[in-house]
């Protein structure tokens, strides 16, 4: 049991979102029961959506913690919004666990496969929003989250008071609330490349050495955006960068054979899983026992035996840890996903899972209000998407399997990188890091 308000701090809606959302009924507020989920489940990217997708479904199916059902539900005697709400409007079904169980039980989840591509993602995250989805969640790619989150949340801009927020999965670019032109309207369950990056760097320097070799694939938004990240935060910690190369590159082996002539100490992969198993073999035949570290992008099933002894001693930042020395949460998860999927989850699987958890949170405990009729006969109901985004930003050490969400400071939580080493095709545990993402600046 949560103490309450240890947890969760209610944000108050204000008068005028109340005002403006009774006004916008007409505009498509009233289909407001279904959720969005939208992952990359074929494609380039299917290694790390279909986990979190797997990892959304137990979140999705699963009956409402207690904590859902403890907190306060009730808007604060005191609060003007309440106290200034006409006849014809109530908050008097605010009220009570009941409510809030039914409303989790109830919601219908809408899931789109964005099979990978920029172009799909636009198309179904219009689509979904188009339908009826007030809520959404999904992505584990920056480029195609920017192309499905700007569609689902363009329908905000033409009602405002009806404003729908989404929750983004895996997708770590920073700039990612503003690349979806609402940032009011747009969370992260997912630490971002400058912090994973400061984790690498600082890692790197303080156990492998100070010369770093980053190979930066250029085709991708994410692995452009970290491998910059970490060329800014090495020297941050006394580090240098000796060769910066585009994983693309016909000379890459030329190059990297150069770079070993004066020494390399480390290599940072800024990668996604599609290149994994032609530039990892090429970077060890050219720096022979130097040791790699990449981002989140290798943090795939299957990489601990996908190349025969090639990602033994390879590192990587992940969202989640569940070996020993794992929360009691993350322990739990990776019991019920494994009997659930037959296989052991990864970083995106927790990521999937928080992020359902937090949607199916506010969409269930958001206040539901009424319009007209009497108050002894039935009314219309909504459950506007506003007071959804007023959940969202009301959370405070949500304690997640990826590690604790806070939305105090913004769309973006400060959370712990968990630098996972593989040793003889198993996953050991290098280092939990709380980054100060300003070094990567």
């Amino acid at each position: 049991m949560i103490p309450e308000g240890s947890i969760y701090t209610r944000c108050m809606i204000q008068r005028l979102g109340i005002v403006a959302c009774a006004l916008a009924l007409a505009a498509g507020c009233e289909r407001s029961n279904r959720i969005a989920v939208i992952f990359d489940e074929t494609g380039s990217q299917a290694a790390l959506g279909t986990p979190a997708w797997k990892g959304a479904q137990l979140a999705l199916q699963a009956p409402p913690p207690a904590w859902v059902l403890e907190q306060d539900i009730a808007w604060a005697p005191d609060d003007p919004a309440s106290r200034s709400m006409s006849g014809g409007w109530s908050t008097s079904s605010n009220h009570g666990a009941a409510r809030v169980f039914s409303r989790w039980q109830s919601a219908a989840v809408d899931r789109a496969d964005s099979r990978s591509s920029t172009s799909t993602a636009a198309v179904v995250g219009e689509r979904l929003r188009r339908e009826g989805a007030s809520i959404a969640l999904g992505f584990t790619d920056s480029d195609i989250a920017a192309a499905g989150m700007r569609a689902f949340l363009s329908a905000n801009a033409k009602d405002p008071p009806c404003a729908a927020p989404f929750v983004i999965v895996g997708a770590t670019d920073p700039k990612l609330p503003e690349l979806g032109h609402w940032p009011a309207s747009t969370f992260l369950a997912c630490f971002t490349d400058d912090a994973q990056a400061v984790a690498a760097a600082q890692y790197m320097v303080e156990r492998w050495g100070k010369r770093v070799v980053v190979v930066i694939d250029p085709n991708y938004d994410y692995t452009r955006t970290i491998g910059g990240f970490v060329e800014k935060a090495v020297p941050a910690f006394g580090g240098t960068v000796t060769l910066s190369v585009s994983a693309r590159s016909t000379e890459l082996k030329q190059q990297l054979e150069a770079a070993a002539s004066k020494g390399v100490d480390a290599v940072f992969l800024a990668l996604e899983p599609d290149l994994v198993p032609t530039v990892l073999p090429a970077v060890r035949a050219a720096l022979p026992g130097v040791r790699c570290m990449g981002g989140d992008g290798l943090d795939f099933t299957g990489l601990d035996t996908l190349l025969d002894g090639a990602t033994d001693g390879v590192a990587f930042c992940a969202h989640a840890w569940f070996g020993e020395g794992a929360s009691e949460a993350a322990h739990r998860f990776a019991q019920d996903y494994t009997a659930a999927f037959g296989e052991a989850p990864t970083g995106f699987s927790a990521l999937g899972y928080d992020a359902a958890m937090l949607v199916k949170f506010a969409h269930a405990r958001a206040p539901k209000v009424y319009m007209g009729g009497s108050t002894s006969g039935p009314r219309p109901v909504v459950h506007l998407p506003a007071t959804m985004t007023a959940e969202l930003a009301s959370i405070r050490g949500y304690p997640g399997v990826s590690g604790t969400i806070s939305y105090a400071d913004g769309p973006i939580p400060e959370k712990d990188v968990w630098i996972v080493e593989l040793k003889k095709g198993q996953r050991t545990l290098g280092a939990a890091i709380r980054p100060d993402r300003r070094k990567a600046r």
